[in-house]
């Protein structure tokens, strides 16, 4: 039993709290044994591997023939644990049968141009208005990598030389959009088994819904900086990376990609939802088709019917913030 609890102290779930690892199915009763033995550390009801607990968790690994690598505790413990939190709450929410639930925690996305806050957006009035399409670097992605339509894309329409090459010259440096859980739902993956690939695409995000979950910040500049990193790795997807394959996947079929950010309470989401919606359609309008969102560990916990689809889950229990423009 203590092998299978030290086994899920992975790189994507370094902390685990007691109860989280009660949600996840395991007996618990081993824990204060794995901290008077050296294999856990305990801070503020935090769990993580220590040094021997590292070595432990690659020897178990190896001898089961287990994929992963061990978790090494980062600087903030609390905001892991609440990665871990959302991934099981959301997973144990929904069946997602005929699909495959996808789950990524701690992404950082790459996203050209890297610009700092008073480049990206402004407040003028409480209006707010996008000033990163002003970048000269955005003014050269879209004139060198025009957008493609469902007939014209393919596989090599952006060769991954070209866009090295480009990226080198014009933006080596890279920002990010850093993602607290990613979940990319492979719906019908059997419907797509026969797809290859892309080239650009090391994620898979071709044939996927994506939800980008994010833990907002505490202001609400902040969070607008947050939306439109977003805009920018969106349509760097469409423009540089993927063409053609990011809002309709190889079936031709509608892909979506919703950002929503993920609260303690549903009174703060409501206030969340609120504050960010006065800001209406210019949300979404350099980016469409997308959606942003705002969802509560409060609604998840208090879920009481398992949900077959994620579709039928997050319209239930999330608040949209803006929906796409049509």
């Amino acid at each position: 039993m203590s092998e299978s609890i030290v086994t899920r102290f992975d790189s994507e779930n370094p902390c685990w709290t007691k109860e989280l690892l009660e949600l996840a199915g395991e007996d618990t009763e081993d824990l204060p044994e794995l901290v008077r033995n050296g294999t856990l550390e305990l801070r503020d009801g935090i769990y993580a591997l220590s040094d021997a607990g590292i070595l432990e968790f690659r020897r178990i690994a190896s001898e089961l023939f287990l994929e992963g690598e061990p978790g090494i505790p980062p600087a903030d413990i609390k905001r892991s644990v609440d990665r871990t939190r959302l991934r099981l709450l959301l997973d144990n929410a929904h069946v997602q049968r005929w699909g495959l639930k996808d789950f990524k925690t701690n992404v950082s996305l790459p996203i050209r141009p890297a610009l700092a806050r008073e480049e990206m957006f402004s407040l003028e009035k409480g209006r707010l208005k996008w000033l990163y399409t002003n970048s000269p670097v955005w003014k050269k992605i879209e004139e060198e990598f025009p957008t493609a339509s469902i007939e014209n894309r393919s596989l090599d329409l952006v060769p991954k030389e070209r866009l090295m090459k480009w990226c080198e010259k014009n933006c080596p440096h890279a920002g990010s959009l850093d993602v607290d859980l990613l979940y990319l739902c492979r719906y019908d993956f059997m419907q797509y088994k026969d797809f290859q690939g892309h080239p650009n695409d090391d994620l898979r995000l071709i044939n996927t819904d994506r939800f980008l979950f994010i833990f907002p910040g505490p202001h609400e500049e902040d969070n607008l900086e947050t939306i439109g990193k977003f805009h920018i790795w969106l349509n760097g997807l469409r423009r540089m990376i993927i063409p053609g394959y990011v809002d309709r996947d190889t079936q031709e079929q509608d892909s979506v990609s919703w950002l929503i950010f993920a609260l303690d309470t549903e009174k703060e989401a409501t206030a969340f939802v609120q504050g960010l919606s006065r800001y209406g359609e210019e949300l979404v309008s350099n980016a469409n088709p997308c959606e942003i969102w705002a969802i509560s560990f409060e609604a998840l916990e208090n879920a009481e019917e398992r949900r077959e689809l994620i579709w039928e889950l997050l319209p239930d229990l999330a608040h949209p913030i803006q929906r796409t423009l049509m």
